[in-house]
Protein backbone atom coordinates (compact mmCIF):
# COMPACT_ATOMS: atom_id res chain seq x y z
CA UNK A 1 0.00 0.00 0.00
CA UNK A 2 2.74 1.96 0.98
CA UNK A 3 4.82 1.94 -2.15
CA UNK A 4 1.43 2.69 -4.60
CA UNK A 5 1.03 5.70 -2.49
CA UNK A 6 4.60 6.61 -3.15
CA UNK A 7 4.14 5.83 -6.80
CA UNK A 8 0.93 8.32 -6.96
CA UNK A 9 2.37 11.07 -5.28
CA UNK A 10 5.64 10.85 -7.23
CA UNK A 11 3.14 11.08 -10.59
CA UNK A 12 1.36 13.93 -9.31
CA UNK A 13 4.54 16.11 -8.27
CA UNK A 14 5.76 15.14 -11.79
CA UNK A 15 2.74 16.42 -13.74
CA UNK A 16 2.83 19.40 -11.61
CA UNK A 17 6.25 20.58 -12.62
CA UNK A 18 5.54 20.05 -16.17
CA UNK A 19 2.83 21.83 -16.03
CA UNK A 20 4.60 24.88 -14.47
CA UNK A 21 7.11 24.52 -17.19
CA UNK A 22 4.69 24.80 -19.31
CA UNK A 23 3.15 28.42 -18.35
CA UNK A 24 4.11 32.02 -19.87
CA UNK A 25 6.80 34.05 -17.43
CA UNK A 26 6.08 37.56 -15.96
CA UNK A 27 7.75 40.46 -17.24
CA UNK A 28 11.51 40.33 -17.45
CA UNK A 29 13.51 43.02 -15.27
CA UNK A 30 16.55 42.33 -17.51
CA UNK A 31 14.95 43.14 -20.83
CA UNK A 32 15.16 39.44 -22.34
CA UNK A 33 12.67 37.67 -24.02
CA UNK A 34 9.45 37.36 -22.01
CA UNK A 35 6.30 35.22 -22.87
CA UNK A 36 2.74 36.34 -22.20
CA UNK A 37 0.73 33.39 -20.56
CA UNK A 38 0.68 31.02 -23.50
CA UNK A 39 -3.49 30.54 -25.14
CA UNK A 40 -4.70 27.44 -26.42
CA UNK A 41 -3.03 27.10 -30.32
CA UNK A 42 -4.81 27.88 -33.78
CA UNK A 43 -5.74 24.54 -35.08
CA UNK A 44 -7.06 25.64 -38.14
CA UNK A 45 -3.90 25.98 -40.15
CA UNK A 46 -4.59 29.61 -40.69
CA UNK A 47 -1.64 32.41 -39.75
CA UNK A 48 -0.56 32.50 -37.33
CA UNK A 49 0.04 29.04 -35.64
CA UNK A 50 2.87 29.70 -33.67
CA UNK A 51 4.71 32.33 -31.83
CA UNK A 52 5.04 35.70 -32.87
CA UNK A 53 8.18 37.71 -31.36
CA UNK A 54 7.77 41.26 -30.93
CA UNK A 55 10.91 43.12 -31.32
CA UNK A 56 11.45 46.48 -29.24
CA UNK A 57 14.38 48.32 -30.00
CA UNK A 58 14.99 49.82 -26.23
CA UNK A 59 15.81 48.73 -22.95
CA UNK A 60 13.14 47.20 -20.67
CA UNK A 61 11.72 49.29 -18.12
CA UNK A 62 10.72 52.35 -19.93
CA UNK A 63 7.44 53.50 -21.28
CA UNK A 64 8.50 52.11 -24.99
CA UNK A 65 9.13 48.93 -23.65
CA UNK A 66 5.89 48.11 -20.89
CA UNK A 67 3.88 49.53 -23.70
CA UNK A 68 5.29 46.60 -26.39
CA UNK A 69 4.61 44.08 -23.35
CA UNK A 70 0.91 45.59 -23.10
CA UNK A 71 0.39 44.79 -26.57
CA UNK A 72 2.20 41.51 -26.81
CA UNK A 73 -0.51 40.63 -23.95
CA UNK A 74 -3.39 41.72 -25.18
CA UNK A 75 -2.31 40.33 -29.16
CA UNK A 76 -1.71 36.82 -27.69
CA UNK A 77 -5.53 36.82 -26.48
CA UNK A 78 -6.85 38.47 -29.70
CA UNK A 79 -4.62 35.77 -32.24
CA UNK A 80 -4.48 32.86 -29.70
CA UNK A 81 -0.99 32.15 -29.90
CA UNK A 82 1.85 32.95 -27.55
CA UNK A 83 3.75 36.55 -28.53
CA UNK A 84 7.37 37.12 -26.96
CA UNK A 85 8.83 40.37 -26.23
CA UNK A 86 12.55 40.89 -27.19
CA UNK A 87 14.81 43.94 -26.29
CA UNK A 88 17.52 44.53 -29.03
CA UNK A 89 19.19 47.66 -28.09
CA UNK A 90 21.67 49.91 -29.23
CA UNK A 91 21.96 52.41 -31.79
CA UNK A 92 19.16 54.57 -30.83
CA UNK A 93 17.29 51.75 -32.18
CA UNK A 94 19.37 51.10 -34.75
CA UNK A 95 21.03 47.87 -33.84
CA UNK A 96 16.92 46.02 -34.16
CA UNK A 97 15.29 48.29 -37.12
CA UNK A 98 18.70 47.28 -39.37
CA UNK A 99 18.37 43.48 -38.11
CA UNK A 100 15.05 43.66 -39.15
CA UNK A 101 15.12 44.93 -42.33
CA UNK A 102 18.23 43.39 -43.45
CA UNK A 103 17.46 39.67 -42.15
CA UNK A 104 14.77 37.26 -43.46
CA UNK A 105 11.66 37.89 -41.63
CA UNK A 106 9.16 37.59 -44.25
CA UNK A 107 7.11 34.71 -42.64
CA UNK A 108 5.28 37.35 -40.57
CA UNK A 109 6.18 36.08 -37.08
CA UNK A 110 8.04 39.01 -36.15
CA UNK A 111 7.53 42.65 -35.56
CA UNK A 112 9.32 45.56 -35.01
CA UNK A 113 7.83 48.27 -32.76
CA UNK A 114 8.90 51.49 -34.73
CA UNK A 115 8.76 54.98 -33.33
CA UNK A 116 9.62 58.80 -34.54
CA UNK A 117 13.35 58.29 -34.53
CA UNK A 118 13.39 55.74 -37.42
CA UNK A 119 12.19 58.37 -39.53
CA UNK A 120 14.73 60.40 -38.95
CA UNK A 121 17.53 58.13 -39.33
CA UNK A 122 18.43 59.46 -43.15
CA UNK A 123 18.92 63.24 -41.66
CA UNK A 124 21.55 62.33 -39.18
CA UNK A 125 24.25 64.24 -40.21
CA UNK A 126 27.20 62.13 -38.27
CA UNK A 127 26.22 58.59 -39.23
CA UNK A 128 23.04 58.79 -42.08
CA UNK A 129 20.87 55.49 -42.15
CA UNK A 130 20.08 53.92 -45.77
CA UNK A 131 17.27 52.87 -44.83
CA UNK A 132 13.44 55.06 -44.35
CA UNK A 133 10.13 54.58 -44.40
CA UNK A 134 10.24 53.32 -47.67
CA UNK A 135 12.01 50.29 -46.40
CA UNK A 136 8.74 48.70 -44.03
CA UNK A 137 5.38 48.50 -43.74
CA UNK A 138 3.78 50.46 -41.21
CA UNK A 139 0.87 48.11 -39.50
CA UNK A 140 -0.75 50.74 -36.52
CA UNK A 141 0.40 52.84 -33.82
CA UNK A 142 -0.26 52.35 -30.07
CA UNK A 143 0.27 55.75 -28.48
CA UNK A 144 0.94 59.09 -28.07
CA UNK A 145 3.25 60.03 -25.69
CA UNK A 146 3.56 63.84 -25.05
CA UNK A 147 7.16 64.40 -23.92
CA UNK A 148 8.13 66.14 -20.53
CA UNK A 149 10.63 67.89 -18.65
CA UNK A 150 11.06 66.71 -14.69
CA UNK A 151 13.54 67.64 -12.08
CA UNK A 152 14.08 65.81 -8.71
CA UNK A 153 12.03 66.41 -5.96
CA UNK A 154 14.93 67.52 -3.97
CA UNK A 155 16.41 70.03 -6.36
CA UNK A 156 17.86 73.38 -5.01
CA UNK A 157 19.31 74.76 -7.87
CA UNK A 158 16.32 75.48 -10.43
CA UNK A 159 12.63 75.18 -9.11
CA UNK A 160 11.01 76.04 -12.10
CA UNK A 161 11.20 76.34 -15.74
CA UNK A 162 12.70 79.85 -15.20
CA UNK A 163 15.20 79.32 -12.61
CA UNK A 164 16.25 76.34 -14.65
CA UNK A 165 17.05 78.76 -17.79
CA UNK A 166 18.67 81.06 -16.09
CA UNK A 167 20.78 78.48 -14.60
CA UNK A 168 21.80 76.36 -17.67
CA UNK A 169 23.11 79.75 -19.52
CA UNK A 170 25.59 80.19 -17.08
CA UNK A 171 26.50 76.40 -15.66
CA UNK A 172 26.50 73.31 -17.68
CA UNK A 173 23.66 70.82 -17.11
CA UNK A 174 23.82 67.19 -18.26
CA UNK A 175 20.91 65.16 -19.57
CA UNK A 176 20.61 61.41 -21.50
CA UNK A 177 18.48 60.31 -24.50
CA UNK A 178 18.38 57.56 -26.45
CA UNK A 179 20.87 58.68 -29.60
CA UNK A 180 22.03 62.07 -29.66
CA UNK A 181 21.32 64.93 -32.56
CA UNK A 182 17.93 64.81 -34.74
CA UNK A 183 17.15 61.19 -34.76
CA UNK A 184 16.28 61.86 -30.99
CA UNK A 185 13.23 63.70 -29.32
CA UNK A 186 14.52 64.03 -26.01
CA UNK A 187 17.88 65.49 -27.41
CA UNK A 188 15.79 67.50 -29.84
CA UNK A 189 14.14 69.22 -27.14
CA UNK A 190 17.63 69.99 -25.24
CA UNK A 191 18.71 71.30 -28.99
CA UNK A 192 15.62 73.43 -29.14
CA UNK A 193 16.15 74.90 -24.88
CA UNK A 194 20.10 75.96 -26.38
CA UNK A 195 18.96 77.65 -29.57
CA UNK A 196 15.87 79.96 -27.65
CA UNK A 197 17.34 79.93 -24.81
CA UNK A 198 21.14 79.67 -24.75
CA UNK A 199 21.54 77.33 -22.05
CA UNK A 200 23.97 74.56 -22.07
CA UNK A 201 23.12 71.03 -22.10
CA UNK A 202 25.18 68.09 -23.03
CA UNK A 203 23.38 65.01 -24.13
CA UNK A 204 24.62 61.50 -22.85
CA UNK A 205 23.14 58.45 -25.18
CA UNK A 206 21.53 55.52 -23.43
CA UNK A 207 19.91 52.58 -24.48
CA UNK A 208 16.48 53.77 -23.40
CA UNK A 209 14.06 55.55 -21.04
CA UNK A 210 14.53 53.35 -18.35
CA UNK A 211 18.68 53.99 -18.23
CA UNK A 212 17.74 57.89 -18.18
CA UNK A 213 15.40 57.30 -15.37
CA UNK A 214 18.24 55.50 -13.32
CA UNK A 215 20.76 57.69 -13.80
CA UNK A 216 18.66 61.08 -13.40
CA UNK A 217 17.19 59.40 -9.94
CA UNK A 218 20.94 58.68 -8.71
CA UNK A 219 22.05 62.30 -9.71
CA UNK A 220 23.83 61.57 -12.86
CA UNK A 221 21.99 64.03 -14.57
CA UNK A 222 20.62 67.29 -13.90
CA UNK A 223 17.07 67.22 -15.52
CA UNK A 224 14.88 64.74 -17.09
CA UNK A 225 13.56 64.84 -20.49
CA UNK A 226 11.04 62.05 -21.29
CA UNK A 227 7.74 61.14 -21.83
CA UNK A 228 4.59 61.54 -19.55
CA UNK A 229 4.35 57.34 -19.42
CA UNK A 230 8.31 57.52 -18.01
CA UNK A 231 7.69 59.63 -15.55
CA UNK A 232 3.83 59.36 -14.07
CA UNK A 233 4.87 56.74 -11.24
CA UNK A 234 7.85 58.93 -10.01
CA UNK A 235 5.49 61.75 -9.97
CA UNK A 236 2.97 60.61 -7.92
CA UNK A 237 5.10 59.21 -5.53
CA UNK A 238 7.18 62.35 -5.21
CA UNK A 239 10.34 61.46 -6.49
CA UNK A 240 10.38 63.69 -9.33
CA UNK A 241 8.65 66.86 -10.09
CA UNK A 242 7.54 68.04 -13.47
CA UNK A 243 8.38 71.40 -14.82
CA UNK A 244 6.20 71.28 -18.11
CA UNK A 245 4.76 69.22 -20.12
CA UNK A 246 5.64 69.76 -24.25
CA UNK A 247 2.04 70.11 -26.08
CA UNK A 248 -0.62 72.31 -27.20
CA UNK A 249 -2.79 71.43 -24.22
CA UNK A 250 -2.39 70.17 -20.68
CA UNK A 251 -1.69 66.18 -20.05
CA UNK A 252 -4.99 64.51 -18.55
CA UNK A 253 -2.36 62.35 -16.61
CA UNK A 254 -0.42 65.43 -15.28
CA UNK A 255 -3.52 68.40 -15.36
CA UNK A 256 -1.92 70.38 -12.48
CA UNK A 257 1.47 70.49 -14.86
CA UNK A 258 1.41 73.77 -17.01
CA UNK A 259 2.49 73.26 -20.67
CA UNK A 260 5.99 74.47 -22.09
CA UNK A 261 4.15 78.13 -23.13
CA UNK A 262 2.33 78.48 -20.12
CA UNK A 263 5.38 78.02 -18.60
CA UNK A 264 7.47 80.09 -20.26
CA UNK A 265 5.46 82.08 -23.06
CA UNK A 266 7.13 79.89 -25.46
CA UNK A 267 5.07 77.13 -28.00
CA UNK A 268 7.34 73.86 -28.54
CA UNK A 269 5.23 70.31 -29.27
CA UNK A 270 7.23 67.36 -29.04
CA UNK A 271 5.70 63.21 -28.68
CA UNK A 272 6.50 59.94 -29.17
CA UNK A 273 4.03 58.13 -31.83
CA UNK A 274 5.06 54.31 -31.07
CA UNK A 275 3.48 51.78 -33.32
CA UNK A 276 4.43 48.40 -35.04
CA UNK A 277 6.03 47.55 -38.49
CA UNK A 278 6.56 44.40 -40.68
CA UNK A 279 9.72 44.56 -42.84
CA UNK A 280 9.34 44.75 -46.69
CA UNK A 281 8.36 41.16 -48.05
CA UNK A 282 5.84 40.31 -45.63
CA UNK A 283 2.46 39.00 -47.68
CA UNK A 284 -0.42 41.50 -47.98
CA UNK A 285 -2.48 39.29 -45.88
CA UNK A 286 -0.07 38.78 -43.54
CA UNK A 287 -0.03 42.87 -42.91
CA UNK A 288 -3.77 43.18 -43.31
CA UNK A 289 -4.34 40.42 -41.01
CA UNK A 290 -1.82 41.77 -37.90
CA UNK A 291 -3.05 45.00 -38.42
CA UNK A 292 -6.82 44.44 -37.92
CA UNK A 293 -5.84 41.92 -34.75
CA UNK A 294 -3.65 45.11 -33.27
CA UNK A 295 -6.83 47.06 -33.77
CA UNK A 296 -8.99 44.84 -32.16
CA UNK A 297 -6.56 44.42 -28.89
CA UNK A 298 -6.38 48.02 -28.69
CA UNK A 299 -10.32 48.06 -28.39
CA UNK A 300 -10.66 45.39 -25.29
CA UNK A 301 -11.29 47.52 -21.76
CA UNK A 302 -9.02 45.38 -20.41
CA UNK A 303 -6.20 46.83 -22.97
CA UNK A 304 -7.84 50.58 -22.47
CA UNK A 305 -7.52 50.25 -18.51
CA UNK A 306 -3.78 48.96 -18.94
CA UNK A 307 -2.45 52.09 -21.51
CA UNK A 308 -4.41 54.49 -18.56
CA UNK A 309 -2.62 53.18 -15.77
CA UNK A 310 0.37 53.86 -17.59
CA UNK A 311 -0.18 57.31 -18.81
CA UNK A 312 -0.21 56.01 -22.44
CA UNK A 313 -2.40 57.65 -24.88
CA UNK A 314 -4.28 55.56 -26.97
CA UNK A 315 -3.99 56.01 -31.02
CA UNK A 316 -4.68 53.28 -33.71
CA UNK A 317 -3.69 55.73 -36.41
CA UNK A 318 -3.14 52.66 -38.97
CA UNK A 319 -1.17 52.14 -42.44
CA UNK A 320 -0.56 55.75 -44.55
CA UNK A 321 -2.17 57.75 -41.59
CA UNK A 322 0.22 56.20 -39.11
CA UNK A 323 3.07 56.67 -41.63
CA UNK A 324 2.90 60.22 -42.11
CA UNK A 325 2.53 60.77 -38.22
CA UNK A 326 5.55 59.09 -38.02
CA UNK A 327 6.85 61.86 -40.64
CA UNK A 328 5.08 64.79 -39.18
CA UNK A 329 7.69 65.96 -36.55
CA UNK A 330 10.48 66.00 -39.38
CA UNK A 331 10.01 69.47 -40.56
CA UNK A 332 10.21 70.81 -36.54
CA UNK A 333 13.47 68.49 -36.05
CA UNK A 334 15.17 69.80 -39.16
CA UNK A 335 14.31 73.77 -37.90
CA UNK A 336 15.55 73.24 -35.34
CA UNK A 337 18.87 71.65 -36.12
CA UNK A 338 19.49 73.57 -38.73
CA UNK A 339 19.40 71.18 -41.75
CA UNK A 340 18.25 72.45 -45.14
CA UNK A 341 17.85 69.47 -47.69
Amino acid sequence: MKKTLTLLTACALALSITACGASGGDTAADGGQTATQAPAKKSNGEFPTDTITLVCPFSAGGGTDIGARNMATALSNELGVNVVVENQTGSGGWVAWTDLITGDYSDGYTIGLINHNYAMGELDDVNPREYNLDDVQVLCNQAIDYNVMAIRSDESRFTDLDSFIEYGKSNPVIVSAQATGITDGDATTAQWFSNNFGTQITVVPVDGASDSRGMFLSGDTDVFFASVSDVLNSYKNGEMKIICVFSDERSSFLPDVPTIEEACGESYVAFAARGYFYPNGVDAEIVATMTEAMQNAMATDEYKQNMEALGLQLDTTAGEDFKALLESQVDARKEIWGVTE
